[in-house]
Formats: C-alpha cells, sequence, structure tokens
C-alpha cells in the first residue's frame, strides 16, 4: 500500500481526491447561500398569494357572521398541507378553526408582512367586513420544514453527482496514468537489466508520448556512451594490471639481487665498519621492498585482485611470533611491547594469517614509530563465538604523541600523512592504514580509532575467522611436568604485564602472585618462607626502577631463607652481559619479551629442569638434502643468477645456467639429466612460458615429465595461477629468501622427483638413513610426543596399505595402487622416511599412468625400505619411551 502511494498513479489519485475533498465543502456551502434564499422568497409568494385567497374565501361570509361557517372554513384551510395556524381575529373577538392547530404560539400584533419563528412563518391579511365596514384580520401560519426538506434533497442530489464525478474522474486518471506510467517502468526495467550486466539492450519506451519518447532516446545515449566509458575502463584497468606486473618484474629483478648479493656479503669476513655498512645497506632494501610491496598491494586492492588464504593457524603462537619480529625495535626505544589474549579466545582457526600478521605489524610499526617511552599493547578477545566462526576484536593501544580529531579520518586515506610539511619528522609511504582498512574490511570487519593528542591511541579492528576442527594428529601433547596448583610469583612493574602473565598462568592452573617492585617481592617471599611454603617459580622482570631484577635475584641467592627457587629473568632489552649475569647470579632461564605463550610454556618447563625432549624449539636451519640435485637454472639478470648458485652450490647442489628459454632447450637436448629446472619467467629471446610449453609438448611424445619451478617478480594475483596452467609445477615469487627458495627446491628432492630406474633408486635408498627423524621432529616444531603418535599410526595403516598394492599390482587395478601409494609416500614423508616415500612416489606414478610394467620390481623395493625403516622407528619409540 505505501508503495502504491509513492507511486505516479498513487500521487495522482490522491491530488484528485484532495481537490474534491476541498471543493465539495465550498460547493455544498454556495449551495446553502444560493438556494435557500431563493427557496424561502419563492415560499414567501407563494404563502401570500394563498393567504390573499383565503381572505377573498373568508370575506364574503364575514357579513353573515356565521361563525360556524367560517370555524369549518378555517379548519378546511388547515387542511392545505403547508398551513399550520388560522384564525380570524375580529373587533367581537377571535375566530378559530374546528380543530386543532399545529402551532401554538399567538400573534402579538397584527401584520400584513409575515415573520419567521419557530419554523412556522406568520403572516396577517386584514379583511374589511362588509356589512359594518369593520376591520377583521386573517392570521395564517405556514411550515418552513419544507424548505428544508427541499434544501436536503438538493444536497444530496448535489452529492451524488459528486461521488459519480469523482469516479469517473480517478478512473481517467488511472487510465491515463497507467498509460503514462508503463512506458517508465519499462525505461527502469531496461535501466535495472543494463545495470545488472545485461548490456545488449537498450532503451525503448515503447510509446508516441513525446516527453517520454524524448526521456528514452537520452537514456540509450547515455548508455552508449556508458559503455563506451566502460570499455574504456577496462582498457584501462588492463594496461595498469600489465603495467603493475611489468614494474613488479621491473623493480623486484634488482632487488632480489641486491637483497641477495647483501645477504652474500654479511656471510663474508668483514670488518666491524664494512658489517655496519652492510646492515645499513640491507635495512634501507628491506624499507624499499616493504614500499613497493605497499603499492603493490594497494594496487591489487584497487585492481580487486586480491584474494584472501583459507587455511588453519593458532591464534597465541602467529601473533607471538609476529610481535617477537617487532620486539627488537621497540626494545631500541626502550618501549615495553605486550600481547594480551583473552582466555576464551579460541586458538585453533582457519583465515589468513599473513594479512592479520600485516595488519598488526601495520599497527605496531606505527605504534613504535609514533611513540618516545611508555608502552604498546596489543589485545585480542572474541566478539562473537559459535560452534562455525569467532569474530576476535583486536586493539592496539600506544602512549605515543595521539592524533588530533580534524586527522583521525583523514589517516585511512590513500598516500595521507598526519604530517605532511616538509619538516615532518615520521615517513612512509601513507599508504598502510588504508591498505590495513580494506584489509580489515576483507576478513568481514572494520578499523577505527580512537585518540587523543599527547596522550596515544587505541586502533581497533574485528576480523572473522572460521573455526578449526582438529584431528587426532593435533591433539595436545601431555606436559612432563604437570604445573597445577604450582605457586608462582611474578614480580613485573608494569601492571599491564601483571595482568598478562596472570591470566596465562591462571589458565594453566597455576597459582600466580603479583607484586610490582622488587622490594614487594622479597616481602612476598618472607611472608611465603614464614608460612612454611615456598614459590616454585619466580618470573622476574630485570628492569624496574630502584631494584631491578638482578638485584632481587642476587637478594633471593644470598638470603638463606629462602629455600633454593627456580628464576626465570624476562627483559625487554638485549644487554650483551644479561646473560653473563644470569649465569653468575644462578637464574636459571632467560627469556627476551615480549613472550609468546608456547615460549612462555616452554621456558616454564625448561626452567623447572625437566623439559628434556619436550622442547618446541623451531629449528634455526634447514636440514641437509637427502641428495645432491642437479638443477637448470634459467636466469637473465647476472646479479641473480650469481645469488642463486651460491646458494644452491653452497648446499652441495649442480647447477647449470641457461640465459633465456632457448638455452634451456638447447642444454636439455643436450643434457636431459636435471632433477629440476629454475624458470624465469620474464626473459628474452624465450620467455619461461614458451620454454615450459616446448618442453611438455616433448614430454607428451616421450611420458617424462621435468619438474619445473617458476622465478617471477610478478606479483598480482592470477601469476600463480597462470604458470600452474602453463606447465609448471610450482611458483616462487621475488625477491626469493633464501630458506624458501631451499625448501622450494628440495621438498622436490623429498617427494622423490628423480627420475632414475630401479636399480639407481635402489642404491639411492640403500645409501639414506631409512628415517631422518630430526627433519620430521623439525616439520612438527618439536614435538616428540605428536611424532611418536604418527610413527605409531603409520605402523598400524602400513601392512593393510601395502597389501592393497600387491592385490592392485596383479590385478593391474591403477586407481587402488595409486591410491594406496599416495598414502603410503604422504604418511612417510610426514615421519620423516624419506627413501620409503620416494619408492611410493614411483607406485603412486604408474598407478596414474597405468603402466605396470615395472611395478612389481618397484614394489619390491618397497618392502626392502619397509624392511629397513620399521626396526628405525622401533629405535626411536623406545628412545622416548624412556
Amino acid at each position: 500500500m505505501s508503495r502504491f502511494f509513492h507511486s505516479f498513479n498513487g500521487r495522482m489519485i490522491l491530488a484528485v481526491v484532495g481537490i474534491h475533498l476541498v471543493l465539495v465543502p465550498v460547493l455544498l456551502f454556495g449551495i446553502y447561500r444560493v438556494i435557500k434564499p431563493s427557496l424561502e422568497a419563492q415560499f414567501v409568494n407563494y404563502v401570500r398569494s394563498d393567504a390573499l385567497l383565503f381572505s377573498n374565501l373568508v370575506t364574503p361570509r364575514l357579513e353573515h357572521t356565521k361563525t360556524g361557517e367560517l370555524q369549518g372554513l378555517l379548519g378546511e384551510f388547515l387542511l392545505n398541507g403547508r398551513l399550520a395556524f388560522a384564525e380570524i381575529a375580529t373587533e367581537r373577538g377571535n375566530i378559530r378553526a374546528d380543530i386543532e392547530l399545529n402551532a401554538q404560539q399567538q400573534f402579538q400584533e397584527d401584520f400584513f408582512f409575515g415573520e419567521h419563528d419557530d419554523d412556522i412563518y406568520f403572516l396577517a391579511v386584514p379583511i374589511l367586513n362588509p356589512e359594518d365596514g369593520s376591520l377583521a384580520m386573517l392570521r395564517l401560519g405556514y411550515d418552513e420544514r419544507q424548505i428544508q426538506r427541499d434544501i436536503t434533497t438538493i444536497y444530496q442530489r448535489s452529492a451524488y453527482f459528486v461521488a459519480i464525478y469523482m469516479g469517473l474522474t480517478l478512473l481517467v486518471v488511472g487510465l491515463f496514468g497507467r498509460k503514462l506510467v508503463k512506458p517508465l517502468e519499462r525505461l527502469r526495467d531496461e535501466a535495472e537489466q543494463i545495470a545488472a550486466g545485461n548490456h545488449t539492450g537498450q532503451f525503448n519506451s515503447g510509446t508516441k508520448i513525446t516527453e517520454v519518447a524524448a526521456l528514452a532516446e537520452h537514456l540509450e545515449k547515455m548508455r552508449q556512451a556508458l559503455l563506451s566509458a566502460r570499455d574504456a575502463a577496462l582498457q584501462a584497468a588492463g594496461a595498469k594490471s600489465e603495467f603493475l606486473a611489468n614494474m613488479s618484474h621491473e623493480i623486484r629483478t634488482p632487488m632480489n639481487g641486491i637483497i641477495g648479493m647483501i645477504g652474500l656479503a654479511l656471510r663474508t669476513e668483514l670488518t666491524p665498519q664494512q658489517r655496519e655498512f652492510l646492515g645499513m645497506a640491507n635495512s634501507s632494501a628491506d624499507a624499499l621492498l616493504r614500499i613497493v610491496n605497499d603499492i603493490l598491494d594497494f594496487s591489487k586492492i584497487e585492481a580487486r585482485k586480491l584474494e584472501l588464504d583459507h587455511a588453519p593457524f593458532k591464534v597465541r603462537e602467529s601473533l607471538g611470533d609476529t610481535l617477537k619480529l617487532l620486539g627488537g625495535h621497540a626494545h631500541e626505544k626502550n618501549l615495553e611491547l605486550m600481547l594480551r589474549i583473552d582466555p576464551e579466545t579460541p586458538d585453533d582457526l582457519i583465515g589468513d594469517i599473513g594479512r592479520l600478521n600485516q595488519v598488526i605489524i601495520n599497527l605496531v610499526g606505527n605504534a613504535i614509530k609514533f611513540t618516545q617511552h611508555g608502552e604498546i599493547v596489543v589485545q585480542v578477545k572474541p566478539e562473537t563465538v559459535d560452534e562455525n566462526k569467532v569474530c576476535l576484536q583486536i586493539a592496539v593501544s600506544d602512549t605515543g604523541i595521539g592524533i588530533s580529531s580534524d586527522k583521525q579520518q583523514l589517516i585511512f586515506e590513500a598516500f595521507a600523512q598526519i604530517d605532511a610539511s616538509s619538516t615532518r619528522k615520521f615517513g612512509g609511504t601513507g599508504l598502510g592504514l588504508s591498505i590495513s582498512s580494506r584489509l580489515v574490511e576483507l576478513m568481514g570487519g572494520h578499523l577505527s580509532l580512537e585518540s587523543e593528542e599527547h596522550k596515544g591511541s587505541t586502533f581497533f579492528f574485528t576480523a572473522v575467522f572460521d573455526r578449526h576442527t582438529k584431528s587426532e594428529l593435533d591433539a595436545p601433547f601431555q606436559p612432563l611436568i604437570d604445573v597445577k596448583n604450582l605457586p608462582v610469583l611474578i614480580v613485573d612493574d608494569n601492571l599491564i604485564n601483571l595482568r598478562v602473565f596472570s591470566e596465562i598462568l591462571n589458565h594453566w592452573g597455576m597459582r600466580p602472585t603479583t607484586v610490582d617492585s622488587g622490594e614487594a617481592a622479597i616481602i612476598a617471599l618472607q611472608n611465603m618462607a614464614e608460612s612454611g611454603e615456598a614459590y616454585a617459580l619466580i618470573l622476574l622482570d630485570a628492569m624496574m626502577p630502584i631494584m631491578d631484577g638482578f638485584m632481587v635475584a642476587q637478594a633471593i641467592r644470598e638470603d638463606q631463607r629462602f629455600e633454593p627457587v627456580t628464576i626465570m629473568m624476562l627483559s625487554s632489552a638485549d644487554r650483551p652481559d644479561d646473560c653473563e649475569r644470569c649465569h653468575d647470579l644462578g637464574i636459571n632461564l632467560y627469556v627476551r619479551k615480549p613472550v609468546k605463550h608456547s615460549e612462555l610454556w616452554n621456558a616454564i618447563q625448561s626452567a623447572l629442569g625437566k623439559s628434556a625432549k619436550a622442547s618446541e624449539a623451531s629449528p634455526t636451519a634447514l636440514a641437509e638434502p637427502p641428495r645432491k640435485l642437479r638443477i637448470l637454472l634459467a636466469e637473465d639478470n647476472p646479479v641473480n643468477q650469481y645469488m642463486a648458485v651460491v646458494l644452491l652450490e653452497e648446499r652441495g647442489h649442480i647447477v647449470k645456467v641457461a640465459n633465456n628459454g632457448q638455452e634451456v632447450l638447447d642444454l636439455l637436448a643436450m643434457d636431459s639429466l636435471f632433477d629440476l629446472i629454475l624458470m624465469d619467467v620474464q626473459m628474452p629471446v624465450m620467455d619461461g612460458f614458451q620454454a615450459t610449453e616446448a618442453i611438455r609438448d616433448k614430454e607428451r611424445l616421450t611420458g617424462e615429465h621435468m619438474r619445473i619451478i617458476a622465478m617471477t617478480a610478478h606479483a598480482l594475483k592470477g601469476d600463480k595461477e597462470r604458470c600452474l596452467a602453463a606447465g609448471m609445477d610450482d611458483y616462487i615469487a621475488k625477491p626469493v629468501q633464501e630458506q624458501d627458495l631451499l625448501a622450494m627446491v628440495e621438498c622436490w628432492n623429498m617427494a622423490g622427483t628423480e627420475q632414475a630406474n630401479n636399480n639407481s633408486l635402489a642404491s639411492v635408498i640403500l645409501a639414506e638413513p631409512a628415517l631422518d627423524w630430526q627433519q620430521a621432529l623439525n616439520r612438527v616444531r618439536g614435538r616428540q610426543q605428536m611424532l611418536c603418535k604418527m610413527m605409531t599410526l603409520f605402523q598400524e595403516q602400513s601392512t593393510p596399505l601395502l597389501n592393497d598394492m600387491a592385490d592392485a599390482i596383479q590385478r593391474q587395478d591403477a586407481d587402488l595402487l595409486r591410491l594406496s601409494a599416495h598414502t603410503l609416500k604422504s604418511s612417510a614423508n610426514s615421519i620423516g622416511a624419506f627413501p620409503f616415500g620416494k619408492v611410493a612416489q614411483q607406485l603412486e606414478t604408474m598407478g596414474h599412468e597405468a603402466a605396470f610394467i615395472d611395478a612389481a620390481a618397484s614394489y619390491e623395493l618397497l618392502q626392502q625400505a619397509s624392511i629397513r625403516l620399521e626396526p628405525a622407528i622401533q629405535d626411536y619409540l623406545h628412545e622416548f619411551q624412556e
């Protein structure tokens, strides 16, 4: 109904009805003012002529003074429908009718002209008595209600006429409005189709109404102009994307060489001054790379080519690692950097942790930049939680310079600076907050700010993630030390630190006591000693006023009243003599802030003296590769060539260099015994895509497969997919980091990519250890219990799967062979049984290609690998259980 009254027809009808509602009272009032006097005048004329007639009838009878006859005559007069009163006034008295009068009011005086009173019109007519010449008066009273009835009848007839007229008017207006609105609705529908993306239609009203037809013509011209503008915009966007891709390549390629060569130089013997200069150059290169990445990220967002990953991650571990990276910059300015995660926050989520960390790094980096003293706190808590999703609310607070109210919205705009003057103190592209805001929106949240100038700022944002359902292998292992109900003393002058550590320890079931100074710590220890108990652990902040952590530790060690207690020193500084002082004072462990949850847990376990093999310390370097590889490097940039060759040859790999795609084909024609190709995408003569296409065309005839890893400085959405679609096996973006490159290259080796016959494969397998448990342990970040569980599961599943493979080979069931071998390969590589995984990979390939000629021999080799692997697993499980 509301929609109808907002339409053209509805408004036309409302207008017509409104006009009539105004005009009808005016019409009726006009009728009243004009018709009533006219009817009254007609009535007066009628009764006067009627009264004269009656007087003529009465006059002859006056002379005989026949009173009875006069009374009867007056009664006959009263039978007139309008006459209500009749009498004759004479000198001898009044003569009245012989019937009851309708009007009871009497005359006050004699008059000829009548008057209106009580709906009766009184009239007096003088009569001359013919006998004696005396004067008599015929008095008559006429009923005026007939006039009112006549007026009412006129009103009724007028109302009927108005109703009919209004109905006809509304009908005409509705038909006319429909005829006018229908072509407009048609134009609206056509506009909606065009807005929805159907640009094949055109505007056509289908009417001869001049104005509407002209409107359709103008809309059609606008459509044509919009199509032209769209085509131009698409062409410009394509040119922009191509320009960005080329600029990405042109900038990242020399950056790759600069960063790589600086890294190689830093690994050589240098003087302190040279190392300082190279360190400054490396910092500048990293800063330049961050600026390039900001610009590319902004361009990808603007072009709507940025997509979020969807992978499992742990909130506490990931954010802890991120703040550890930023801790050094904070500590250089003597700032306290803290992470507080609400205990109710789910830890296992699914989403793009890289982009979340990018927002955190940007906000915390800005906070460090604009804060001269005080603290920076990152707080995480769940805003909403259900079975499938969680919305995190994250706040980054600082005690910095703050932002004035007039610039709080400006800073979220691209390229905006708080201080854009030529004398500005703080640098940057001005893209960080704009990119962060857009990333937060992609994660389903919103970035906002609360700030007061000279009092600090707090950035709030929310992000929505999926809940991760953990598998059996992800189940938490039992701690080697049960810390429940352990009394712990936390000493820190920062109240937020006290709250954070207290929440964490309470969540683990410990009994923390917090004090905010060294003096208070000594008093708390004395009170505990007097009660006959002792703290099992002291978390001691190194940097406190008056009495710092080292002074407190010295006082504890020198006081005989205190039992030997485990002390863990926490410091936000990185002074070179701290570790030596900790050793001299008998401090059990020294940990640098900010401390992530897993690090604090492992530190507590280690400080209490029973960490043993349960430490989750991350590996600091890549493990030795299981086999040296023959690698063909296709790269046209000399600096990048040199860097890649040095990195790969340091690992023992053999590297051959090609300057373009044509040289790759020439080298493969002379020597095809390469394990893989590192293929740059953009090269002269023949680029990487063309070379890959030529290699794959040849392989269709030979049945072989050469592993090709794309190396490209392009960094836009779709570049990786384009490489994979061109036939490449994987993708790594420039600038290439050393560990990323080696992990990418050597993961193919672990998966068994060498093209060798069974005899050569057997020799390789027999030469390698059956179980590389150290590398497997590194993959699960040192979690011994998890690795043991994985090995036990492998033992349980290997025998049935081997039987399935034997049955598949006998029946030549390619699908069963492929699935069984794939499962065994994945499980074997997960526990570090790489020789076993290589043979399983070969059998998987045979199942995929339905090639059973050498399947039996490969299966025999797999059984030999299994026989070698079983005792290695048993030895490892036995060693851990002890």
